[in-house]
């Protein structure tokens, strides 16, 4: 079992919030198409079961496919099917439909030329390609936030488009906020598809800038996901995530942690002491709630000491100065790395391979070690005393620490009201 350094003063939550029973939590409404079902193999549906897992909202899925309702329906997820069906347009319709287009497109230009918009769409993608034509559903929008996958041009179907086209129009047209979640990854040119969304939730730093420099949103307006909620969009499987998300309840659990508890995990050797005393005391400069969970191998020893207690008598006066401090022996390293916010480590081995594999932000803090970058997630830094300020870019920059879907549902949700009030 982990134990807190018995100087450590923060206090934690004894268990993970869970909402008033006399409280009625907020409402979503999920929008997944047969594109993103397919793209994520499924998973998407247990992003949306994340959502209600503590009780903090209330989700329904909105899908115009059968197989989508089943396995949402297999998961105890309240479903709506909605139908997008077009029974087509005549010849007529297609020619006032593109008479329409022409004319009120008529002094749009392509963004940096001279080309009108209506020469590129209207004969083609347009008087062709009417496929949604009369498909409007019947049903209605009634929900707090209204979340809908961003299509991509190697990742659509006509009624995935028409569910999220119309689900975001009546959205709007009600003031409902809109998240737009990534699923097929942003950055190819067809941004014209890409409806617009109040807030977007996105997997990487990459596609945050993408946004940003595509000028469809600010900064702001995006966040990234957290790893384990992206793993739900990705496509394929691994079996080491679904090992850990079976199993981060009982983790949280033994480790007493709760679910929005800002992580640091410092993997420990007996050969890296100093180092491992020095990212410690250059930990204590973090200037917001976070807890420290320090790695040991109950198998080691020295010189008749258990590494647990080298760890308690070696980093005594640094451990005192931090919020709080677990030392761990009993959650296994690769299922700790994937629970951390933040890897810091004094070497790099199978702990800090992994963990940019689960793209977990890393610092490799080694003296005379290499320095820089070598991916989005890993920086090596031989000097501990520029750890403060990396991290502080990070938060700065939203990296770090990346709040849950659900929390992030809730800021946006409160905005919403205040701004309605």
């Amino acid at each position: 079992m982990s134990k807190k350094h018995k100087k450590s003063q923060h206090k934690p939550e004894a268990a993970p919030r869970r909402a008033e029973a006399k409280t009625k939590a907020p409402s979503v409404l999920f929008a997944v198409g047969d594109a993103d079902f397919g793209y994520t193999e499924t998973k998407i549906l247990r992003l949306a079961d994340r959502l209600r897992t503590h009780q903090e909202w209330q989700v329904k899925i909105a899908t115009h496919d059968q197989e989508t309702l089943s396995e949402a329906k297999k998961l105890g997820l309240d479903s709506e099917f909605v139908p997008i069906e077009s029974a087509g347009p005549t010849m007529e319709d297609r020619l006032q439909s593109t008479d329409e287009m022409i004319r009120e497109t008529a002094n749009v230009d392509i963004p940096g030329s001279s080309l009108p918009l209506w020469k590129v769409l209207a004969m083609d993608d347009f008087l062709s390609s009417l496929q949604l034509f009369g498909a409007q559903p019947s049903a209605t929008i009634n929900a707090d936030v209204v979340m809908a996958p961003l299509m991509a041009v190697d990742n659509n179907t006509r009624a995935s488009c028409g569910l999220y086209t119309w689900m975001v129009a009546e959205a709007k047209q009600k003031g409902i906020p809109i998240v737009g979640l990534e699923v097929s990854p942003l950055g190819n040119k067809n941004t014209l598809s890409h409806l617009p969304c109040d807030h977007y939730a996105v997997k990487s730093e990459w596609s945050k800038q993408f946004l940003i420099r595509a000028g469809l949103a600010r900064a702001e307006q995006i966040s990234l996901l957290r790893w384990e909620e992206s793993y739900c969009l990705w496509p394929g499987q691994d079996e080491y995530i679904e090992a850990y998300l079976e199993r981060e309840a009982q983790m949280r659990e033994m480790l007493n942690v709760s679910w929005d508890e800002f992580i640091i995990v410092v993997p420990h050797h007996v050969a890296f002491l100093w180092e491992a005393r020095k990212i410690l005391e250059a930990l204590a400069e973090i200037q917001r709630p976070f807890t420290v969970v320090i790695r040991v191998d109950p198998r080691t020893t020295r010189r008749q000491y258990p590494e647990r207690e080298i760890v308690l008598q070696s980093y005594e006066k640094e451990m005192r100065r931090l919020p709080r401090v677990l030392i761990d022996e009993r959650v296994g390293v690769g299922l700790l790395l994937q629970l951390a916010d933040l890897v810091i480590s004094p070497f790099a081995g199978t702990t800090t391979e992994r963990a940019l594999l689960c793209r977990k932000p890393t610092i490799i803090c080694q003296a005379m070690g290499q320095s820089g970058y070598q991916e989005e997630t890993l920086c090596w830094e031989p000097r501990p005393e520029k750890i403060p300020a990396l991290v502080h870019s990070w938060m700065e920059s939203g990296r770090l620490p990346r709040p849950r879907l659900a929390r992030l549902l809730t800021g946006l949700s409160q905005r919403a009201a205040r701004a309605a009030a």
